[in-house]
C-alpha cells in the first residue's frame, strides 16, 4: 500500500513538471519597437534641387510624418553623400511640426553635391545642390599668346574667367579691343566654361596686331597676332 502512494506521488510530480513546461517555458522573445512604425522623411521641392555659389553655407530642412502627421521628437541623421562639404550638425530632432534641419556648408569645387538625412534603419531622403563658381577673380588665356595666320584670314581667341579657386565663372563680360583688324564684337559673355571668346580677322596686308581681353576689376591679357 505504502509503495502504492509513493508511486502515486511520483506521477503527480512528473505531471505538474510537464504541465508547469508547457505553460511558461516558450523562451526568451525579441521586443517590437513600434515608435519608428510608419516613420517617413521627406523633402519639400525648395530643398530638394537647388543651386548655389561654392563654399557657402545653405539650410538643409527636412519632414518627418507619422501616419501622414507630423512627428516631433524624431533623430533624423544627415551624411554627406557625394560632393564633399559639412553639416552643422551630424543628427538633429524633429520639432512639432516634423521638421528637423541642420546647415550645410558645400565644397569650394564646382559639382553636384548630395545631403541624406535618415532615420536610421527606417526611412531617409536627399538633398542635391548643384554649385556653380563664385565671383571673378582671376582671367587667363584659354588660347594661344601668338597666332600666325595667312593675312586677311581670322582666327579664335579665347579667355577663361575663374573664381578664387579655379572654378569657371559664368556671365563675366570680356571686353575685346585691337590695334587693327577687325573684331566681331567687342564684347563677350563667359558661358558655363568661363570662357570668353572673340574672332579677330586680319587685314589683307601682311602686319602685326595686339588684340587685348579686359575683365573689369580683374585684369587685362594680350594677344599678339600676325597676318603673313
Amino acid at each position: 500500500m505504502r509503495a502504492q502512494i509513493l508511486s502515486l506521488a511520483v506521477l503527480a510530480a512528473v505531471a505538474v513538471a510537464c504541465s508547469s513546461d508547457r505553460t511558461g517555458g516558450t523562451g526568451p522573445t525579441t521586443p517590437t519597437d513600434s515608435s519608428t512604425v510608419g516613420l517617413t522623411v521627406s523633402v519639400d521641392s525648395g530643398f530638394a534641387d537647388r543651386t548655389a555659389v561654392v563654399g557657402t553655407t545653405v539650410p538643409a530642412h527636412v519632414h518627418v510624418t507619422k501616419a501622414g502627421q507630423p512627428a516631433a521628437g524624431v533623430t533624423v541623421a544627415w551624411t554627406v553623400s557625394t560632393g564633399g562639404g559639412t553639416v552643422s550638425a551630424a543628427s538633429s530632432v524633429s520639432d512639432a511640426s516634423g521638421a528637423a534641419v541642420t546647415s550645410w556648408t558645400l565644397n569650394d569645387t564646382v559639382r553636384v553635391s548630395t545631403l541624406t538625412a535618415a532615420v536610421v534603419g527606417v526611412s531617409s531622403t536627399t538633398l542635391q545642390v548643384t554649385t556653380i563658381g563664385g565671383a571673378a577673380a582671376a582671367v587667363v588665356k584659354a588660347s594661344a599668346d601668338s597666332v600666325a595666320v595667312v593675312a586677311g584670314s581670322s582666327t579664335l581667341l579665347t579667355v577663361r574667367v575663374t573664381d578664387k579657386t579655379g572654378n569657371p565663372v559664368t556671365g563675366a563680360a570680356v571686353a575685346w579691343t585691337a590695334t587693327g583688324g577687325s573684331l566681331t564684337t567687342t564684347t563677350t559673355t563667359t558661358g558655363a566654361s568661363g570662357n570668353g571668346q572673340v574672332v579677330f580677322s586680319t587685314d589683307g596686308t601682311p602686319k602685326s596686331y595686339t588684340v587685348t581681353a579686359t575683365v573689369a576689376g580683374i585684369g587685362a591679357l594680350t594677344f599678339k597676332v600676325v597676318g603673313l
